[in-house]
């Protein structure tokens, strides 16, 4: 028989689907995305169910190759280390001024959270088993082509959600503090597991595009839907991560056959996508305009300073890390450059957060497997199968350039999905490959499937077999019990909470709250806030807390407290010194204290003496005066609000005789000889002083026909609709060319009255008022048009 020529048609046998197994793990996927990706008991519970039922119930056995199956192995060995002795893995000098400054016991472990860091460890078992499990499941072409149909479907419909949410501006539930809608508590996992979902469906789309099948224009609809989720979250990382991942898609098809088809209509349809889809979102196109735009403040942002601090970190304990899970409770003892008013849970990167908790020898091993892996699936065969497996990879790789910069690997909802990816790329099993015992990965199975069901019950019935169920109920316990005088089951709840989270401040502070209400006892008191600062040294908001508990017990600490406070880091320092200002006027003997504090800079002096009056404000305007006579220890914004809360709540005729000798010294001196002379009820002279220094109002020309109508009609049309701005202005300007002052005032009131007048007729309004000699009103409006020239001049 001849060989085929170029033009025979090739009949496909249409095979049966195999891919139960994978629609299981796709299903259960988006049921984690659901619980809210992983930041919750039930989501980290189920997360430990979904791989102890895969090897359980499903093929296992499968090996990685040598390298990768040695490299899992060492890695979750070494991230054990957190369990062992601290007298064998050494102290960090934080660690031993904790123990022998502050008296905490930190426990044996290296870990100073060991159960955290336990459960943390069978998370991480769990990814790995989620990989092995998936790299069992059978799967032939025809099931790739069906299991892609279902993700697009589920695509279109989270993502269709997303777009809908974000339009209305509403929030899923546990996620509503994300800046836009995400089923995650951040909107950068959302944009990750989006992306990965548009790149997947978009090749294949592409490959659609080639063989000619109505089933791939479902993921064209779902890579279009992904792409509008991610620029309406307005997610720059998101829509670089997706156009990333068809960048590589397309590398990758460039050494496939019949490229020239797929990339003439790919990469014109993805620029069409783009170009309509970017182009009606303005927030989004200027953020991504600026990354391209601004690396240099790029690179400076706080981003990099958080990897510096960490890397500080690293260096401190490089072999063993500090212990799964102990990131955020020991990471304020090393930040420096990072520092600011935000809590830090994570170091923005999954690379950085593996090598300060592991190690630096987990995170070699990490880059050993992902070496080994990527070597073992990059698909030598030819056919549709290896298109599937290249769009697959795609995924894989993008993921992991998003965990060097984020923190995808730490969230089940988006790392699964990964996973998902990473086992379609993956070439068929062998016959010669070598395999384990399958009884090996039944047992991981079943610990980790009773692990996660014992999270998951114990989550919904309070049990506090899980630590972040623990922490829940022994902190609302513990302010319950305060809160209704039971001092005794408060601290024991604390005890615990402390005995599981030893480097947690919130429950130092509180327990220092509970000893002051309990007993009084200060010095035990001041130990435990002592401690809360200790493991909290950056944040205001602890010493500025402590402060607001001392002032119904001790003065002198609470100023102290708040002393503190000023040298940390507050989102506004200016708002929070306010707080305490009227927190300390409810306690009359810590102002005198307040008021020494608020010395130790001018600026702090302002605000202090811009909240008191009276014979409080005199004495210590008087102290200012003492030592400079025409307050020139301020600059000039400064003297500006100590002159205005003098003249407005001060001795008048002392102010009286500070401007006549250091009037210069002050912005405007004429608007406080205004207020001074008001103050003195001689409204006429503090209306000269503001009628010679304001410039008079020109009144513009309103339209032809009105500047041209007769007065009487336009005054009867004036009446009638006196929202008519042309009309009123066209009438004010007749009126002022008769000098008739009460008729402007008549005109200027109704323009006032019925809309948003100008400027000018606030101005017309005053002076018609002074013509008239009503010096009291004309003050008044004097007082209203600066008013406007203010907020006309805030606004500009």
């Amino acid at each position: 028989m001849p060989a085929p020529s170029r033009a025979t048609i090739r009949i496909e046998t249409a095979r049966k689907p195999i891919f139960k197994w994978y629609v299981f793990g796709l299903v259960s996927i988006f049921a984690l995305v659901l619980l809210g990706g992983g930041h919750n008991a039930y989501a980290l519970g189920l997360a430990l169910i979904l791989p102890g039922l895969a090897l359980v119930f499903g093929p296992v056995g499968r090996s990685l190759g040598r390298w990768g199956d040695g490299a899992v192995f060492v890695l979750l060995l070494l991230l054990l280390g957190a369990f062992l002795p601290s007298l064998l893995t050494g102290q960090a000098e934080w660690r031993s001024t904790a123990e022998s400054s502050y008296h905490l016991d930190l426990g044996a472990f290296h870990s100073v959270q060991p159960r955290v860091s336990l459960e943390a460890w069978l998370l991480a078992l769990a990814g790995f088993a989620w990989l092995y499990a998936a790299a069992n499941w059978p799967i032939n072409t025809t099931g790739r082509r069906w299991l892609m149909f279902l993700l697009c479907i589920l695509l279109v419909v989270f993502g269709g959600v997303s777009i809908y949410c974000n339009l209305l501006g509403l929030r899923y539930p546990g996620a509503e503090d994300a800046t836009a809608f995400s089923f995650f508590p951040n909107r950068n996992q959302m944009a990750n597991f989006l992306a990965l979902g548009g790149v997947v469906t978009f090749g294949f789309a592409i490959d659609g595009l080639r063989h000619r099948r109505l089933i791939h224009l479902a993921g064209l609809f779902a890579t279009s839907v992904c792409l509008m989720a991610l620029v309406l979250g307005v997610s720059r990382a998101g829509v670089l991560l997706y156009f990333t991942g068809i960048f590589i898609w397309f590398i990758f098809r460039l050494k496939g056959s019949r490229v020239a088809r797929s990339f003439k209509i790919g990469l014109p349809l993805v620029l069409i996508i783009f170009s309509f889809l970017i182009s009606s979102n303005e927030r989004t196109m200027g953020r991504i305009t600026h990354l391209w735009e601004a690396p240099d403040q790029i690179r400076e942002e706080f981003r990099l300073l958080l990897y510096r601090d960490t890397f500080k970190m690293m260096q401190d304990a490089p072999v063993l890390g500090v212990g799964l899970g102990n990131y955020s409770a020991v990471f304020p003892q090393y930040r420096d450059l990072s520092r600011n008013y935000q809590t830090v849970v994570h170091p923005e990167s999954d690379f950085f957060w593996l090598a300060s908790e592991g190690g630096l020898l987990a995170a070699l091993c990490l880059i050993v497997f992902v070496g080994a892996y990527l070597l073992r699936c990059w698909p030598r065969e030819e056919g549709q199968g290896r298109s599937y497996r290249l769009t697959a990879l795609t995924a894989v790789l993008i993921f992991l350039l998003h965990a060097l910069v984020d923190v995808p690997g730490h969230r089940p909802g988006t790392v699964y999905f990964a996973i998902l990816f990473a086992a379609l790329a993956l070439p068929r099993m062998d016959a010669s490959e070598r395999r384990y015992n399958a009884l090996y990965f039944r047992g991981v199975g079943v610990v980790l499937l009773l692990t996660g069901v014992v999270w998951c019950v114990g989550a919904l019935s309070g049990w506090t077999v899980y630590s972040r169920t623990a922490e829940a109920v022994f902190r609302e316990d513990a302010s319950r019990s305060m809160q209704i005088g039971d001092y005794e089951r408060s601290r024991r709840s604390l005890d615990r909470l402390l005995s599981l989270h030893p480097m947690d401040w919130r429950a130092y502070f509180q327990r220092a709250q509970l000893t002051l209400a309990e007993s009084g006892n200060r010095s035990r008191a001041a130990d435990d806030f002592q401690r809360s600062r200790y493991f909290e040294p950056i944040l205001g908001l602890v010493t500025m807390e402590e402060g607001m508990v001392w002032l119904s017990y001790d003065p002198g600490r609470a100023v102290s407290a708040f002393r503190q406070t000023l040298f940390r880091e507050l989102e506004n320092k200016d708002g929070a010194y306010q707080v305490m200002l009227r927190a300390a006027k409810k306690h009359p003997p810590v102002m005198d204290r307040m008021a020494a504090l608020s010395r130790i800079d001018s600026h702090y002096r302002v605000l202090f003496i811009s909240t008191l009056k009276g014979d409080a404000l005199m004495k210590e305007i008087e102290q200012e005066l003492g030592e400079e006579p025409d307050l020139s220890q301020f600059d000039p914004g400064e003297r500006k609000r100590i002159a205005l809360q003098w003249v407005k709540h001060g001795d008048i005729e002392a102010f009286d005789t500070f401007m006549s000798a250091h009037a210069g010294q002050l912005e405007q001196p004429w608007r406080f000889w205004f207020l001074l002379r008001k103050n003195q009820a001689r409204f006429k002279e503090s209306i000269e002083f503001a009628r010679e220094a304001l410039t008079e109002q020109v009144v513009p020309e309103g339209r032809q026909t009105d500047e041209e109508a007769p007065i009487a009609r336009l005054e009867r049309a004036f009446m009638t609709n006196s929202r008519d701005l042309s009309k009123g202005t066209a009438l004010l300007r007749k009126y002022l060319a008769k000098q008739d002052y009460r008729k402007i005032l008549s005109v200027c009131d109704r323009m006032i009255e019925q809309s948003r007048a100008p400027v000018y007729v606030y101005y017309w309004r005053a002076e018609a008022l002074y013509q008239l000699q009503d010096y009291v009103e004309c003050w008044y409006a004097f007082e209203a048009y600066l008013g406007q020239l203010d907020a006309g001049a805030r606004a500009y």
